[in-house]
């Protein structure tokens, strides 16, 4: 099998990852969308390697997937970029199979606006806090918190980004209402604080290649 450092692996996360959203970009739809479909995606590979099916075909059917799942249904003909409609719709087939059938997928987005409202936080708090959780869905983070915590851990940076209009005292009553194990907060911050170091060597135009090499690989392997 195919061996990638630990950076390696970590710009395919990012690399699918933004692929997918500007999928969903181009078709208008949701963020929840985009990030049921790149779990979707995560889930398959779990268990499969990207020479058993192709990663750019799989990137279309999860995004085909989560739109239909999401009640915002896109004509196949619409996201399938290089793909024939066959191709996309053998690719659903072993995607449904893989995930048993269970397309549920809960996100952070929703947590993160009821807490946003009940703790009446600034505008700029919310935006920043959203664009964090986008970027959680670049690591695997989904797989192993509840999207709460994820949500909180994406309002604690928030606050580094824009204090808000909240004092030190009153954010940490707030924090403390919340009823939250601080320690998985503090580790998803570790996790989403370690996912932008390693960004920082991230070059989208070398990616192709990587993943090329990296198929030839596993072929080679097997």
């Amino acid at each position: 099998m195919a061996q990638l450092t630990a950076n390696e692996l970590a710009y395919l996360k990012i690399y699918f990852t933004n692929l997918i959203a500007l999928i969903g970009k181009r078709l208008h739809v949701r963020q929840e969308i985009i990030a049921t479909a790149i779990v979707y995606f995560k889930r398959f590979y779990i268990n499969n390697t990207f020479y058993d099916i192709d990663p750019y075909l799989m990137t279309t059917t999860c995004v085909y997937l989560a739109c239909k799942v999401e009640e915002c249904p896109h004509n196949i003909k619409q996201i399938r970029f290089p793909y024939d409609v066959p191709d996309i719709a053998e690719c659903e087939s072993y995607l449904l199979e893989e995930m048993k059938f269970y397309l549920v997928v809960y996100h952070p987005y929703q947590v993160l606006i009821d807490i946003h409202e009940q703790a009446n936080m600034p505008k700029a708090s919310l935006q920043a806090a959203w664009s964090i959780i986008n970027d959680s869905f670049k690591t695997d983070m989904v797989f192993v918190y509840p999207p709460h915590v994820i949500a909180i851990a994406a309002l604690f940076l928030s606050r580094v980004v824009d204090q808000g209009n909240q004092s030190d005292v009153e954010a940490q009553q707030w924090y403390a209402d919340l009823n939250v194990d601080v320690t998985d907060v503090l580790q998803v911050v570790d996790e989403l604080l370690a996912i932008y170091e390693v960004w920082t060597g991230y070059v989208d135009e070398k990616m192709p290649d990587m993943v090329s090499r990296y198929i030839a690989d596993i072929a080679a392997s097997c």
